[in-house]
């Protein structure tokens, strides 16, 4: 069965933020590097861990995504609220542009969550024999 509206649109933005955050990162390294340090100032970070950060964070945005996909696991409509606050608290104000855009992006990815369609979706799921 194809997921609803709300679904398809979660997923969609939730994978083009955690895209465009991957691909910023990757162009500038030195960047994310630092982006990386400020935000982990306790943390010794090289280049190679703003690399492998970087695309641990892609891959985490994925998880989620496949989880209502196919699962229709009702842990996401938390999970991805409880993510986005943790990127609420650690925003700064000196963040680039393109890390505002993800973070609004993941805002309205989390809202799609919680729509009528998103509901019946996840309903679904704990109705399945």
């Amino acid at each position: 069965m194809t997921p609803p509206w709300p679904i398809r649109a979660f997923a969609v933005l939730f994978v083009v933020q955690g895209l465009i955050a991957f691909a910023v990162a990757m162009a500038d390294v030195p960047r994310a590097q630092a982006g990386w340090a400020a935000t982990f100032p306790d943390l010794t970070v090289t280049r190679d861990f703003a690399i492998v950060a970087s695309s641990a964070r892609l891959s985490i945005v994925l998880i989620p995504v496949a989880l209502a996909w196919w699962r229709r696991a009702r842990l996401v409509r938390w999970l991805v609220p409880a993510m986005v606050a943790l990127r609420l608290l650690l925003a700064r104000s000196g963040m680039p542009a393109a890390e505002w855009l993800t973070l609004a992006l993941a805002l309205a990815a989390a809202a799609c969550l919680f729509t009528p369609g998103a509901r019946r979706w996840f309903a679904r799921a704990s109705a399945a024999p």
